[in-house]
């Protein structure tokens, strides 16, 4: 089980939650949140994956990070001066979601204080790997900021196997986009990798070993 999924679903409040919630299953590709749109409804992602995107000022979609089993997302308008949504959120794959109304979560979190700190505690993660990220683009190596980019991912993705590989699956493309490079230098970065036995292939998916993370890109 994803760890982030374990643990909030071990907080005395998510019984609760699970049965104030309306439980979705959406397809692959499916837009959960539309940009800009109003907003009532608070979601916890339970399996699957999903991405964060936001259009640009020259309209432009930009990619800015991906959500795993047990992040929350749509939480911004909770807090006073948010009305409207401000990214999109769209599913990049057959995933499983909960669905509650602010109202209801809110009432809840009164007697389950601990909802609020998990919240807040997702939120302050995001900007901090969002702050890494962005700080380590003008300085780092494309080769290190796409192994930043994959660590992070593999760090929050389920282990498959008994050898406890994590297997990702993202393009090339948005590989790029979180990293700040194109589709075909992410492409030849991720072949590098695996002549280096940081990575391998499993058709289109990317297959990082557990005992890589621990490792800093320079010892490779």
């Amino acid at each position: 089980m994803n760890s982030k999924f374990e643990r909030v679903s071990r907080d005395p409040g998510f019984a609760e939650l699970f049965s104030l919630s309306r439980r979705r299953f959406v397809a692959r590709n499916e837009v959960l949140i539309e940009e800009g749109a109003a907003a009532d409804h608070l979601y916890l992602l339970m399996s699957g994956l999903a991405s964060v995107r936001y259009s640009g000022a020259h309209g432009a979609e930009l990619l800015l990070a991906y959500l795993h089993p047990g992040d929350f997302f749509g939480e911004m308008c909770l807090f006073p001066g948010a009305e409207a949504r401000s990214a999109k959120i769209q599913s990049a794959s057959e995933s499983t979601v909960l669905q509650i109304d602010y109202r209801s979560f809110v009432e809840l979190t009164r007697r389950f204080p601990s909802l609020w700190l998990e919240l807040a505690g997702q939120l302050a993660e995001r900007l901090r790997v969002t702050n890494h990220r962005l700080s380590a683009m003008p300085v780092l190596h494309v080769a290190d900021r796409i192994w930043l980019v994959l660590a992070e991912m593999a760090r929050n993705t389920a282990a498959e196997g008994p050898s406890g590989d994590r297997v990702l699956r993202l393009s090339r493309k948005d590989l790029g986009k979180l990293a700040g490079c194109s589709r075909e230098l992410a492409g030849m970065v991720l072949q590098d990798l695996a002549r280096a036995g940081r990575l391998s292939f499993r058709g289109h998916s990317v297959v990082i070993p557990v005992s890589a993370l621990g490792a800093p890109l320079a010892a490779a």
